[in-house]
């Protein structure tokens, strides 16, 4: 049997598991609909203010709960029944995104940020509960790789649908509209999520008390920091946040001011990039045979940076519709096989934690580059910090090769 039937056996295994295929299901749905006000909310603040810093504060807003909440948020992932809070999240979610729709005036700006603030905070609850429920309901964990890679491929077919839809819905409509599809698309994915069946696993017994949160919470972040797989996650992970941190503040206000692209034009890119992710997510299976998950991590972010670097120095928009195609090709995988050594290198009762905790430190990195690609993106132009993040990342990617490794089937004690 050839690599390519393996592969497409493997995918055809996973969807015939029903928890598996409805899982993938409801955050497809979600994702879809998030889509709609990553791509709104930056351009209102942009239209409202026509500040980059402005742009950047409503990026960063959304960030800052990644740091301060999500190492505590990994703690009550670990106890609480994870469909639960993955639905009730969704619910949460979907009735914050409707006070969206009473910003009209720069005066309310504001309501941006704090709304985005508010559902990144129950976001941060959502995300480790969805990777730790995961493994559990993954029968062959030879699968894992795969499994994680048609997650990704949820991000590659909201990249396909999300931004044409939004990008054309809110040129024609306003952004009001993103913000009413994305309750809607939440609600939906509660609704579904709630015929998820995961098995009955041990969860961690409930424990109360600020002394009992912070014990949970040191022994997740010592876990982290003293397993070697995950410390050169970290580093790795670390210094490639340092470079696409940047890119989240600047895209949308680079395309616009240099090249006069509305919301279809920037639906446009982020649909080529999901065409690149169509096609890595087709190649995943071959790729996870053929290389080893560091080698996947390591060139996957090598394209990337190069390809914003490249965007960067772009002299037409075309240009830039082609390296965001290559930008998607290298995630798929990247973003795939850092999810699984996550997965395989921490044992259950520990994964909603350690997720958390490398996710906010990974996220401090990333606002550090927000921060500077937000306060400085005026006076040292687009173009040179799309350049310079992209050979950041790139040397990100690179160090994967060297510090990164490959996690065992068991769960060592550190």
């Amino acid at each position: 049997m050839n690599s390519k039937t393996q592969a497409r056996g493997t995918y055809i295994r996973l969807f015939r598991e029903f928890s598996f295929a409805i899982l993938w299901l409801g955050y497809l749905i979600s994702y879809i609909g998030e889509y709609f006000i990553l791509l709104a909310i930056p351009i209102a603040v942009e239209r409202l203010t026509g500040s980059t810093l402005m742009v950047g504060l409503s990026v960063i807003s959304e960030a800052i709960p990644m740091l301060i909440l999500g190492p505590v948020a990994g703690v009550f992932v670990d106890r609480w029944n994870r469909k639960k809070t993955m639905v009730f999240s969704s619910l949460i979610r979907a009735a914050l995104v409707l006070f969206l729709l009473l910003v009209q005036t720069p005066n309310q700006v504001w309501l941006f940020y704090v709304i985005g603030f508010l559902m990144s905070c129950v976001s941060r609850f959502f995300h480790p509960a969805m990777n730790a429920v995961l493994p559990e309901i993954i029968t062959d964990k030879d699968d894992l790789l795969a499994a994680n890679g048609l997650m990704q491929l949820v991000t590659t077919v909201g990249l396909l649908a999300g931004p044409a839809l939004a990008g054309f819905s809110i040129g024609y409509w306003g952004t009001s509209i993103a913000f009413i599809v994305d309750s809607i698309c939440l609600l939906a994915a509660a609704s579904i999520m709630l015929f998820l069946r995961p098995p009955k696993i041990g969860y961690l017994p409930p424990r109360h008390g600020f002394q009992a949160i912070w014990l949970d919470l040191k022994e997740g972040v010592h876990y982290l920091f003293a397993n070697q797989t995950m410390i050169g996650v970290m580093v790795v992970m670390g210094v490639t946040q340092l470079g696409f941190g940047a890119i989240n503040v600047i895209w949308v206000p680079y395309l616009q001011r240099t090249f006069g692209i509305g919301a279809e034009g920037l639906g446009i890119v982020d649909s080529a990039q999901g065409a690149g992710m169509v096609l890595a997510g087709i190649l995943l299976g071959f790729m996870s045979r053929k290389f080893l998950k560091h080698t996947l991590i390591g060139a996957g972010v090598v394209v990337m940076g190069l390809s914003f670097a490249a965007i960067g120095l772009a002299p037409e928009f075309a240009y830039i519709v082609a390296f965001s195609f290559i930008v998607g090709f290298g995630f798929i995988p990247a973003q795939s096989a850092v999810m699984t050594v996550i997965q395989l290198a921490v044992p259950d009762e520990k994964r909603g934690r350690v997720s958390s905790a490398q996710i906010a430190l990974r996220t401090a990195a990333g606002l550090l580059s927000m921060a500077f690609a937000a306060s400085l993106a005026e006076t040292i132009g687009h173009r040179t910090i799309y350049i310079a993040c992209g050979l950041i990342a790139t040397f990100g990617g690179i160090l994967a090769f060297y510090v990164l490794k490959e996690p065992a089937q068991t769960y060592p004690e550190p």
